[in-house]
């Protein structure tokens, strides 16, 4: 349920992409009929330009839910510094609060 927005701004910025290209290749008259406005003046560019930003957006979007949502799963997965005590053996906290099991250096004499 956590990735239908990941897809959809994929699908989003897949359908945008398309469409900034058409308009940034195609001349005006060649343009297909969903894209109309075949009898409207210029700004084609812009259009393109602004369908291409939106298309980066939405790609960039997605990226980074994906992303929340993986690091999410695998913290929720992780077990807890507390709930064993091999995990815990190792730590750095272990080790500084018991300093008598840790080896001692050699003394020069």
């Amino acid at each position: 349920m956590k990735w239908i927005g990941v897809i959809a701004l994929t699908v989003v910025g897949i359908l945008a992409a398309f469409v900034a290209i058409e308009y940034l290749t195609l001349p005006i008259h060649s343009l297909p009929a969903y894209l109309g406005g075949k009898h409207a003046r210029g700004h084609y560019q812009r259009r393109g330009s602004a369908l291409l930003v939106l298309a980066l957006v939405a790609f960039g979007g997605a990226a980074y839910w994906a992303v929340r949502i993986r690091r999410a799963d695998r913290a929720a997965e992780a077990p807890a510094p507390g709930d064993s005590a091999a995990a815990q053996a190792g730590s750095a906290d272990a080790l500084l609060s018991s300093p008598g099991s840790a080896p001692e250096a050699p003394q020069n004499q």
